[in-house]
C-alpha cells in the first residue's frame, strides 16, 4: 500500500513538469525576446558620446575647482588659529598676574 503511494506520487510529479514545461517554454522564449528588444531599445537611446564627454570634462572641471577651495579654506583655518594663539599669548602678557615680589614664598 504505501508503494502505491509512492508511486503515485512519482507519476504525478512526472506528469506536473512535463505539463509545466510545455506551458512555460513558450512564455519563457518570448519573456527572452522581449528582453532581447528591450535591450536593443536601451542601446539606440544611450546619450551622445559627446554630450557625455562634456558632461565629464565638466564635472572634472568641478572636481578640481572643489579641491581648490577646500585648500583655500584649510588655510584660512590655519592662519585663523595662528592668529587667535597669537593674540592669547598677547592677552597673557597684558593680564596683571603675581609678579616675582608677590609670589608666596616656597616652602
Amino acid at each position: 500500500m504505501p508503494y502505491a503511494i509512492a508511486e503515485l506520487i512519482a507519476i504525478l510529479l512526472t506528469v506536473f513538469m512535463i505539463g509545466s514545461f510545455i506551458l512555460l517554454f513558450p512564455l519563457a522564449r518570448r519573456l527572452g525576446r522581449v528582453m532581447e528588444e528591450w535591450v536593443q531599445i536601451r542601446r539606440e537611446a544611450s546619450p551622445d558620446r559627446d554630450l557625455l564627454s562634456r558632461i565629464e570634462a565638466s564635472l572634472a572641471a568641478l572636481r578640481a575647482e572643489v579641491e581648490s577651495l577646500d585648500a583655500r579654506v584649510d588655510l584660512i583655518g590655519e592662519r585663523q588659529e595662528f592668529l587667535e594663539s597669537l593674540a592669547d599669548s598677547r592677552a597673557r602678557e597684558r593680564l596683571p598676574g603675581p609678579g616675582p615680589e608677590q609670589r608666596p614664598p616656597a616652602g
